[in-house]
């Protein structure tokens, strides 16, 4: 059985020795990275998970004894540790080879469309992957491009998992190119090219991860380039993920960002604050509870760059409040009092103050930033002004700037507009500045 077999049959029994809450916020996230006879390597989602799961790894290797029916070494470790990279590297000449099926059982099912929370600085990518998916060829290659945990592998995940679904005869090959560049090392150990190049160049969709990975090596570049183009020549779907453009990729070959930029690019931008909320409510579904809005704002708010971070907030909440048995805003703040950094603080941008009085007037922040002149959107767009000049010191010009050209003149009148309200005791705008400072400095 590999990894993912011997994982999954596993939890089954772990299961029925832990409790419910336990089980989900602790043992389900991890992931089966590596098996051999003697070793299974599970890796945790951040530091939290691995340390509260020590103490069970004896647990952990009864179960898996019962699985497999023999003796296994159990090890806890978080993504690319040094260890898990190690023990790859070490056994991949012996299995490099051998694994040349379709490489789609890597998938992971829980990473679907269906559980994908759409929002505005990933949705161009969304409906991209589902076109691509659902057959269409207008374009190819795909390029995904932004920073750690904004969905990039989850909309590639998706990618696969709806074409087996949708058309069981399409080969889809699923890697992360750490993983490619190890395998193609071992097959350069072994002299065995046939088998490798037949396991990706017979995809139909080639969906690898990371490709940033390609730099600085140089031989696995000079393959990819020939992988890549046989299978574009063929008419085959390719799909990457990278941590930056093509065009940053300093260290890889002009052909291959060439090529790399002849389809469609799309940035992930981070998660507006209702993509979030909206994210964590799925989350509450998922987990069967129900935290409050004020909870749920402090997590949003707090965790606005990075969804496996808001991930890992919330199963912390989660955790923290079943086992105090409360779950107070009071409750959240203590939970992840760690993870926030009180030296830190929030860095005020105009983003966020446009988030905030969004919040605070409950509209959206596509009204705030339209040219809609009701009076329920146009106070708070003032306001917005008067905040980013009042409290972030920005010129007239750039105030206009960000919000969509708008002429010097219109954001002096906005904020003389406010600075008049304030200085004759206008209660209700007095109140609402208050409140949004409140949500922005403290």
């Amino acid at each position: 059985m590999d990894a993912v077999t011997i994982w999954n049959q596993t939890l089954v029994l772990i299961r029925e020795e832990v409790s419910e809450i336990k089980f989900k916020t602790f043992f389900q996230p991890l992931v089966a990275t590596f098996s051999n006879d003697d070793l299974i390597i599970l890796t945790a989602p951040n530091e939290f998970v691995q340390e509260t799961l020590l103490p069970m790894i004896p647990l952990i290797k009864n179960c898996v004894s019962e699985v497999t029916h023999r003796e296994m070494d159990v090890r806890i470790e978080l993504e690319n540790s040094a260890f898990t990279l190690q023990t790859i590297h070490q056994h991949t000449s012996e299995s490099a080879t051998t694994s040349t099926d379709n490489a789609s059982h890597q998938l992971n099912r829980d990473y679907t469309f269906d559980s994908f929370i759409v929002g505005s600085g990933n949705r161009f990518a969304h409906a991209a992957c589902v076109s691509v998916a659902d057959g269409g060829k207008q374009y190819n290659p795909i390029f995904l491009y932004g920073g750690s945990g904004l969905g990039k592998t989850h909309l590639m995940h998706a990618v696969g998992n709806y074409v087996m679904e949708k058309f069981p005869n399409k080969k889809v090959v699923y890697v992360n190119c750490e993983r490619f560049v190890n395998e193609f090392i071992a097959t350069i150990q072994s002299g065995r090219y046939t088998e490798f190049r037949e396991k990706y160049r017979n995809a139909d969709f080639l969906l690898i991860d990371d490709i940033q990975f390609l730099e600085r090596k140089e031989q696995t570049q000079i393959e990819f380039f020939h992988t890549f183009n046989e299978l574009y020549e063929s008419g085959k779907m390719i799909l990457m993920t990278c941590d930056k453009p093509p065009q940053s990729l300093s260290s890889l070959e002009e052909r291959l960002r060439s090529r790399f930029s002849s389809g469609l690019i799309v940035d992930i931008q981070p998660a507006d604050y209702e993509t979030r909320v909206a994210i964590l409510n799925l989350r509450m579904q998922d987990e069967h509870i129900n935290l409050s809005d004020s909870v749920i704002d402090y997590i949003a708010s707090n965790f606005a760059t990075n969804i496996r971070e808001l991930d890992g907030a919330f199963k912390t909440v989660v955790a923290y409040c079943y086992l105090a048995n409360s779950f107070t805003l009071d409750d959240a703040k203590i939970a992840l009092k760690d993870m926030i950094s009180p030296k830190q603080g929030r860095q005020v941008t105009p983003e966020i103050i446009v988030e905030v009085v969004a919040r605070a007037f409950n509209i959206s922040v596509s009204d705030i930033m339209s040219n809609k002149r009701s009076k329920e959107i146009l106070v708070p767009r003032q306001i917005c002004m008067f905040l980013c000049r009042s409290e972030l010191n920005m010129t007239y010009p750039k105030i206009g700037e960000f919000f969509g050209g708008k002429d010097h003149s219109t954001i002096l009148h906005a904020c003389n507009k406010i600075e008049t309200s304030l200085k004759e005791s206008d209660t209700e705008i007095s109140v609402h500045i208050d409140s949004i400072k409140k949500r922005l400095f403290n």
